[in-house]
Parts: structure tokens; C-alpha cells; sequence
């Protein structure tokens, strides 16, 4: 059994797309741009509110997106996201909630990583999962550089205290799959968020098409 896993949010706990794309929409109108659909938000998900406005507004990423319109994007998806996450917009995958009691009953310790906001993150876990003992919920502040950093990856197992390398981290993208190669942790990846399976199937790490398969595989790995 996998006794200290680390979840990421968008895409593997919580389909969370209709809600970002809300936000990514009226903070696009704000600015006098034509909004963009879900599937093409779909795909700029994972590494963090600055580089999803920045590819929002048609740029590569937040680090090529002249600064005055980065700014005024990002200043208006932080008042609106906050405002237009909640149910129905983002929901809890089915079965994910029992999955998660299931671990915990059985004395799995867990925690729960995103890049999104932690003024999002944190009342995002608590409302949909309110009866999970998360040892952390942690999104991005600041005091540690996002994913696929691994920074995060080693302040949880400092929390845990055991090494990086008793973790598994499930996830749904490739920001993942590297977070976890350069926290030398484990990796099981899921084929039912925001990536390309394609994407994951190349990567040396299992990938489940079910909560079911993945409930199995830490319950029994």
C-alpha cells in the first residue's frame, strides 16, 4: 500500500476547467477580448494563474507576454476566479471523495499540491473534500517555486518525515511527471484530466483510466 500520497488538484481530484475558464472569460471581456473555449483552456492548465493569463492572451507563457498586459490580465483573473470556482463549476470527480476516505481509513497520510493560488486552493479542497485529513493543502504563495519544482515535494516529506522517495505523487500532466522525477519520488499519472494521454502514456510511470484502477493500485501496490 502507498502510505504517504500527494495529490494534485486540477484535472485529478477536481475537474475544475468550467470554472477557470469563467474566470479566464470575464477577465478576457474586461479586457476587450474575444473569449476562448473550454478546449483550448483545457490546455493551458498546470503551471500556474501567471503563465495560463499570459497563453490566454495568445502568448507562449507569463515569461513572453509584454508586462503591462500580463499585469492587467492576471489583475483581473485574480478578482474574478475567486469569485466563480465554486459548485457547479468545479466538482469533485466521481468516486474521488470515497477513494480518498478509503486511504485515509487505512492509514494513508495525504496531502494536496497545486500551481493554482492558495487563496483558491486551500477553500477548493476544504468545501469539496470537508471530511479528509490532508496533512497540507498547498498552493502557490510564493515561499516555494511551483511545480515541477520539487521544493514542495520535499517540504511535505519533511512534514511526513520520511525521504521524497517513499512519496507518490498522482497527478494528471507532465508538470507532474517532472516534479516527480526531480523530487525523486514516485508517479502514477491519470488519463482522465487535462492532458493528452499520449503525452502520458510515453512517460515511464503507470497511468490509470479509472478512480477505481487507481484506488487499486495504492490500496494494494
Amino acid at each position: 500500500m502507498k502510505r504517504h500520497i500527494v495529490f494534485d488538484l486540477d484535472g485529478t481530484l477536481v475537474d475544475s476547467l468550467p470554472g477557470i475558464a469563467e474566470g479566464v472569460n470575464r477577465s478576457l471581456q474586461e479586457l476587450g477580448r474575444p473569449v476562448l473555449s473550454l478546449k483550448a483552456i483545457s490546455r493551458m492548465i498546470g503551471s500556474g494563474a501567471a503563465n495560463l493569463c499570459g497563453k490566454a492572451l495568445g502568448y507562449e507563457d507569463a515569461a513572453h507576454t509584454p508586462a503591462e498586459e500580463l499585469e492587467a490580465m492576471h489583475a483581473q483573473f485574480r478578482k474574478h476566479y475567486p469569485q466563480c470556482w465554486q459548485y457547479p463549476l468545479t466538482r469533485a470527480y466521481p468516486w474521488v471523495a470515497n477513494m480518498l476516505t478509503l486511504l485515509s481509513a487505512e492509514g494513508a497520510q495525504l496531502a494536496v499540491l497545486s500551481n493554482k493560488p492558495h487563496d483558491v486552493t486551500e477553500p477548493m479542497v476544504r468545501a469539496l473534500f470537508p471530511h479528509i485529513p490532508f496533512t497540507a493543502i498547498m498552493g502557490y504563495t510564493g515561499k516555494f517555486p511551483r511545480k515541477p519544482a520539487p521544493d514542495s515535494i520535499h517540504h511535505i516529506a519533511s512534514l511526513w518525515g520520511v525521504p521524497a522517495s517513499e512519496i507518490t505523487l498522482v497527478g494528471d500532466s507532465l508538470y507532474d511527471a517532472r516534479t516527480a522525477q526531480n523530487a525523486d519520488c514516485d508517479l502514477a499519472l491519470v488519463a482522465w484530466g487535462y492532458a493528452e494521454v499520449s503525452e502520458l502514456v510515453a512517460w515511464p510511470a503507470p497511468v490509470f483510466g479509472s478512480v477505481d484502477e487507481l484506488r487499486h493500485y495504492l490500496l494494494n501496490a
